[in-house]
């Protein structure tokens, strides 16, 4: 016996079965299954490690170990000079009831004695002895394993619990961003850096405070909801009518003469051929031929059909929600409130294009543009961070950032886009070019929504006039005025 074929399975199984009871634990995975697979898989890392941890300390039973090990190669020849370093040995680490060193040295004593011993009683009480000292050892063994385990399990716990709480976190401020806690797990293991986290929970707090910036981003996700197109729709129709059937057997009714072999109706003039003895040939050909002249009898009953026909109708199709481009005016005017006002106003838009599934190509703009597709959170969110933690400088020009959208409008992925521009509008007026190609997006039934932030719109119609719905947030009032000045189609 040694430590290496010690099984510990029993520790780590209660370890891991108290890790997967703790209420944090059970909580998100019962809302997110998919969460399961990544905690036992962080779960079986932590286990693997410890046993490894352990296989490379030394255990402080090693001495005993080596005595235990010789002990179990003495035989009676050798049994006294071990004795004398064993016996000492389980006096001092061993109470009586547990191992009892005298009552065993007597016992090998009589089985070595001269009259009574022999080599089998010898062996017979060494095994006993071997046993219930193994026993204990293991048991020795197992409680050290057992201290190690808890140790590592409360740091392994400490760490668990701190990941999912983030993960709790980061379900409520990105919610419906990610629904799948499992795709968060990699995220809370080390790819935030705690500023970053901050940042966006601070965004999210604001958000929840100002509700009437997540109505107008949900009013914004409505719009083009209602709007549906007429399409035509084939369908296979059925239309049951009243026939008559003709049933020829049915001798209800009779209808003239025909040529049959039916010889139940045959014509006198058939019957007098098969009397004559000239003629008997010629009825049998008749016969044959099934050209015997007879009475045609038919009976008719009403029945019904069943006829299936193409037919057409129109009906209503749902034209699905398209994505979002997002255009936020980042230049030095900004600054202050419209800046906080514009970043959580951006996080709130995203939101429900994460919740609805639309892509999102977000454009910041000053007197230059950047831009960001926003199409998987788990990769682009550290950049979205850094927009929302960057400070607003610059002149303001929106003209670049409106080209921006008016090309992408013409790439596959975002055709029927809705248009947002966040912005205190004091820029110049977009060009006649311009104008005219928003005025063919509109055609395509994309939208364009304009967002003030500003205490009214007087220096700045001849811009908005242009947008489909505008809506103007006062950043002079504390609780923010969300009015809108255009209505929504």
């Amino acid at each position: 016996m040694n430590t290496g074929s010690i099984d510990s399975t029993d520790n780590f199984a209660a370890v891991v079965e108290s890790i997967l009871n703790e209420e944090t634990v059970k909580e998100l995975c019962t809302e997110d299954p998919g969460l399961v697979e990544h905690i036992t898989g962080d779960i079986l890392e932590f286990v693997n490690s410890t046993k490894r941890y352990i296989q490379e300390i030394e255990c402080p039973l090693n001495a005993e170990q080596v005595l235990f090990d010789s002990f179990c190669q003495t035989d009676s020849g050798s049994f006294e000079k071990l004795w004398k370093t064993t016996s000492p040995y389980i006096l001092e680490n061993y109470e009586r009831q547990m191992l009892d060193a005298d009552f065993f040295y007597d016992e090998f004593q009589k089985s070595l004695s001269f009259q009574t011993g022999n080599a089998a009683s010898f062996q017979s009480v060494k095994i006993y002895f071997t046993e219930k000292w193994s026993g204990l050892l293991v048991e020795k063994i197992l409680e050290w394993e057992r201290g190690i385990i808890e140790e590592k399990r409360k740091i392994y716990c400490t760490e668990l619990f701190k990941q999912l709480e983030q993960i709790k976190k980061l379900r409520e401020m990105l919610d419906p961003f990610k629904n799948e806690s499992g795709q968060m797990w990699d995220m809370s293991k080390g790819r935030w850096q705690k500023t970053n986290f901050d940042i966006l929970k601070d965004f999210a707090e604001k958000l929840q405070k100002d509700k009437s910036l997540l109505e107008l981003a949900e009013t914004l996700g409505r719009t083009g909801q209602e709007e549906k197109e007429i399409e035509v729709e084939y369908f296979t129709d059925t239309v049951i009518k009243p026939v008559w059937v003709d049933e020829p057997a049915a001798k209800s009714e009779f209808v003239g003469v025909h040529e049959s072999d039916d010889i139940n109706s045959m014509l006198p003039v058939e019957a007098a051929l098969f009397a004559d003895e000239a003629t008997e040939l010629l009825f049998y050909k008749n016969y044959t031929e099934k050209k015997l002249q007879t009475f045609e009898y038919q009976k008719k009953f009403l029945s019904w059909e069943v006829e299936g026909f193409i037919n057409t109708r129109l009906r209503e199709k749902e034209i699905p929600k398209g994505p979002y481009i997002i255009c936020i005016d980042t230049s030095f005017s900004m600054h202050g409130t419209p800046e906080t006002v514009a970043k959580t106003l951006c996080l709130a838009l995203l939101k429900i294009t994460g919740g609805d599934k639309r892509k999102c190509y977000l454009i910041s703009f000053s007197t230059d543009i950047e831009t960001l597709e926003i199409t998987d959170l788990n990769n682009n969110l550290e950049k979205l961070i850094a927009f929302l933690s960057g400070s607003f400088y610059g002149g303001t020009d929106g003209g670049p950032a409106m080209q921006e959208v008016l090309e992408t409008l013409e790439t596959k992925d975002y055709k029927r886009a809705d248009v947002v521009m966040v912005s205190d509008f004091i820029m110049p007026e977009f060009d006649d070019e311009t104008r005219k190609q928003i005025s063919t997006a509109k055609k395509n039934r994309t939208k364009f929504h304009s967002i003030a932030i500003c205490s009214d719109t007087t220096d700045n119609v001849n811009i908005i006039e242009g947008f489909d719905n505008n809506w103007i947030y006062d950043e002079n009032n504390p609780d923010g005025v969300l009015r809108l000045l255009g209505k929504v189609d």
